[in-house]
């Protein structure tokens, strides 16, 4: 169980911020001084802290300040309680160590909201400290609060490029565990798929039970194919697919994971995990405003941003916003822009032959095989293959590479 210190000399908000979070089972320690609370913390150092800042003998300001000295505190997740609600006021809780500034009196549910992304943080972080994922492999994930926007297609053609490059061996996983399709994508009838898993304890999931689920392309991509049904998705755990990944990481030099369209467990582990993390934006404000907002949860998660990477897919053929436009609403630029393909990617779905595949030399075939290039790892990129593939020469022509 989780340890919540709550520091502040008045007992009706000691009880009021108990009362807001009963639903995450804290167990709750008290301290009516700032003195009494770095005696609390320093003794048992708790999971979260929440501070008030005005308080006899020390304020919230410098019992936080106090906190940050202490090693065994340094990174413990503190929220800041005051009713000086002030600018200058949010400036100094910050300057100080404190993670979050809120104001009294305080809305229960944003302080729910705020533990719970303070909490997630730290999870994320440890996760990546304990990771058995190898990180001389890549894994890349793609992304989307909005479906429709071609983030199944990328995921797709970008793993087929991989491999029409590379010659690696390269696993594509369908995460998207309600209606994931990318088994329909690649014209699969697969048996089998993540459904098959759902009966194995994550500890006893070996090597056997894995290769029983992977399903093999006629290009030489390997994938694992969501279940088909809903319910089955259901079953699938955070443990299963963080074993299975551990499993499976040593034996492909790419793994492309397609991701639902929110920030389950299993959305929220391999977001920690991955390398490089894609989302896919139409020129149209839904569009617009689902990306911000995916940020937005990116940046309060403490990630990296330089690891996501945006592709404006022109979904419909009419007036769209300008690139520039999304660029500034989005404060993140865009790395690919992909043209009007009319019904290319419609046709693609339907008869599952994704458009990467088509006749070498077309515009949009040769778009995909560039971005998969793009996102390919950097030894691979510097250093030309012994035995190149006919995409790799194409590729390096038209980018100008190792000529």
């Amino acid at each position: 169980m989780l340890t919540l210190l709550i520091i502040d000399d008045e007992p009706i908000y000691q009880k009021m911020i108990a009362h807001a979070v009963k639903s995450l089972n804290f167990n709750i320690k008290f301290a009516s001084d700032g003195e009494k609370g770095l005696r609390i913390a320093k003794e048992n150092p708790p999971d979260l802290i929440i501070c008030d800042v005005m308080m006899p003998d020390l304020s919230g300001y410098q019992v936080v300040e106090r906190m940050r000295r202490d090693a065994r505190l340094a990174h413990t997740p503190i929220i800041i309680l005051t009713v000086q609600s002030e600018i200058e006021s949010k400036i100094k809780a910050l300057e100080v160590g404190a993670d979050v500034h809120l104001g009294k009196p305080f809305v229960p549910e944003e302080l729910l909201a705020e533990i719970k992304v303070l909490m997630r943080r730290t999870e994320s972080t440890k996760s990546l400290q304990e990771s058995t994922v190898v990180s001389s492999n890549r894994l890349i994930a793609f992304h989307s609060l909005r479906g429709g926007t071609g983030c199944t297609s990328m995921a797709v053609n970008l793993a087929l490029g991989l491999v029409k490059l590379w010659k690696t061996p390269t696993l594509l996983v369908d995460l998207d565990l309600t209606v994931g399709c990318v088994s329909l994508y690649l014209n699969s009838t697969q048996r089998l798929s993540w459904a098959d898993l759902s009966q194995v304890n994550p500890t006893d999931l070996g090597q056997d039970e894995l290769r029983m689920v992977i399903c093999h392309h006629e290009t030489g991509l390997d994938f694992i194919g969501a279940p088909a049904f809903p319910a089955d998705g259901e079953l699938i755990t955070e443990s299963l697919v963080k074993s299975a990944l551990a499993l499976l990481s040593p034996e492909y030099t790419y793994i492309i994971a397609d991701l639902p369209h929110n920030f389950s467990d299993i959305s929220l582990y391999i977001l920690d995990q991955a390398d490089m993390v894609i989302t896919t934006i139409s020129p149209e404000m839904a569009s617009v405003r689902a990306v911000y907002a995916a940020l937005n949860t990116y940046k309060r998660l403490g990630y990296d941003l330089e690891k996501f990477k945006i592709i404006l897919n022109t979904t419909f053929d009419g007036k769209a916003l300008s690139r520039k436009s999304i660029e500034n609403t989005l404060h993140h630029p865009i790395d690919v822009h992909l043209p009007y393909g009319q019904d290319l990617f419609i046709d693609a779905i339907n008869y599952g032959k994704p458009v990467i595949l088509g006749k070498a030399g077309d515009t949009y075939s040769s778009l995909l095989e560039d971005f998969a290039y793009k996102m390919s790892t950097e030894e691979h990129r510097l250093s030309p293959p012994k035995d190149p593939t006919q995409t790799w020469l194409r590729v390096t022509k038209r980018l100008g590479q190792h000529t």
